[in-house]
C-alpha cells in the first residue's frame, strides 16, 4: 500500500482547495498509489492495487472518475500513448504536456517546456489552426537502458 508524503499530499489539498474541489479519500489513495508508482499505471493497474488495498472490489467506472478529478485538478497526467496515468510533477501551473518514454523500461520523465509548447501554438497559428491540447511524448531509451545496451 502506497503511503503519500506531505509534501505531495500537501500539493494535493492546496490545489483542491484553491479550485473549491473535494479530495476525498477514496481519490487521495488513488493519487497515491500514482505518486508511489515508478511508472505510469493504466486504470486497470490502478484498481488492482486498490483493491488490494481496501481488500475490496472496486468497479473501474469508479477510477475512471478518480482519475478525472486528478486530471481536472491538474495533480495527474494521462500517457496518450500507453493510456496511462502519471502525477504531474511540474508544480504549481497548467501547462502542455511533454515527455520522454523510455521504450524498455517504461520509465517517463515529464518536461515543461514553455519554449516547445510556444514553438507548436505558433505552427498552429500559422496555419490558421486553433489547438485544445497539445501532448508530445518522446519514445526512445533511458539512460540507464542506453547504458545497459551498450555496456
Amino acid at each position: 500500500m502506497a503511503k503519500l508524503s506531505n509534501e505531495w499530499r500537501n500539493k494535493a489539498e492546496a490545489r483542491c482547495a484553491e479550485r473549491g474541489a473535494r479530495l476525498t479519500p477514496a481519490r487521495l489513495a488513488a493519487f497515491a498509489e500514482l505518486v508511489a508508482s515508478d511508472q505510469p499505471l493504466s486504470a486497470y493497474d490502478l484498481v488492482a492495487l486498490l483493491e488490494k488495498r481496501e481488500d475490496r472490489k472496486i468497479a473501474p467506472l469508479t477510477v475512471y472518475r478518480h482519475l478525472d478529478f486528478l486530471m481536472s485538478m491538474d495533480l495527474v497526467h494521462r500517457l496518450e500513448s500507453k493510456n496511462s496515468y502519471l502525477p504531474c510533477a511540474m508544480g504549481e501551473h497548467t501547462h502542455d504536456s511533454q515527455y520522454l518514454v523510455c521504450s524498455d523500461c517504461g520509465k517517463v520523465e515529464e518536461l515543461g517546456s514553455d519554449d516547445i509548447s510556444d514553438l507548436l501554438s505558433k505552427l498552429a497559428s500559422d496555419r490558421d489552426f486553433t489547438p485544445t491540447t497539445s501532448i508530445v511524448e518522446i519514445m526512445g531509451h533511458c539512460a540507464e537502458c542506453a547504458t545497459r545496451q551498450t555496456g
